[in-house]
């Protein structure tokens, strides 16, 4: 089977090809009805994941851009560090 590319206007049409709405997987997930509109122009967490619920995909297969591979930490090795340890002061 052939990956599938996934822009804005396929994402709706296979919405609607299902008989859904947008504002309606929305409502259905206790979003703000205009959250998966949102969702298919820009980052929107929430409208992403009902979205993706609803057609049984991953929200990284249908906007791989925005889940796209990212470090796994800020940089900092916080757990070597003992409980109540600032950066900004010396210790004790």
């Amino acid at each position: 089977m052939a990956i599938r590319r996934w822009d804005k206007h396929a994402i709706k049409a296979e919405v609607h090809r299902r008989g859904a709405t947008l504002v309606g997987i929305a409502r259905a997930a206790a979003l703000e009805p205009s959250a998966c509109k949102v969702a298919l122009h820009r980052k929107h967490a929430a409208g992403e994941r009902a979205i993706a619920g609803f057609l049984g995909i991953s929200p990284a297969e249908l906007w791989p851009d925005r889940y796209a591979a990212r470090p796994a930490s800020h940089g900092f090795n916080t757990a070597a560090e003992p409980l109540g340890a600032s950066r900004n002061r010396p210790a004790a």
